[in-house]
């Protein structure tokens, strides 16, 4: 009986950690947020990550954004992966890959910008994030 309430206790005590650990974490998934950038990327360029030949909704909405970004003038580069290039990262860089991570896992397609990132943003909200961190009207 002993050892059950012992389990039962440590189990409780491990949801609750899981629990704040990923509170913790959460973010507005409705806004872009600040990130590490994925390492090789080019400044002032718009990374959409999706499905590569791939039919389904998210791969048609990764072309449909990227089709409105190139229309924009917008430099944009589309890629299936990503990776970072830091050596001795620092606290902020851990929490900025963080983030970009758990942006990743929110679906196709994750766009970066300048240090942003965002789930399958709309066009007017990658255009905006663009232009803002590059300083344009």
């Amino acid at each position: 009986m002993r050892t059950l309430w012992i389990l039962m206790l440590a189990c409780g005590l491990y949801g609750a950690w899981q629990w704040w650990h990923e509170r913790s974490e959460a973010f507005d998934a409705s806004a872009f947020v600040a990130v590490e950038m994925p390492g090789g990327m080019q400044p002032n360029t718009v990374l959409v990550l999706a499905p590569a030949n791939c039919p389904s909704e998210q791969a048609q909405r990764s072309e449909a954004l990227i089709r409105e970004l190139d229309r924009a003038g917008i430099p944009v580069v589309r890629d299936s992966g990503f990776a970072f290039d830091v050596a001795d990262p620092t606290t902020e860089q851990m929490q900025g890959i963080k983030r970009a991570l758990a942006v990743a896992k929110r679906g196709a397609p994750v766009v970066f910008v300048n240090g942003l990132a965002m789930s399958n943003p709309t066009a007017e909200q990658t255009i905006a994030a663009y232009r803002g961190s590059v300083g344009s009207p």
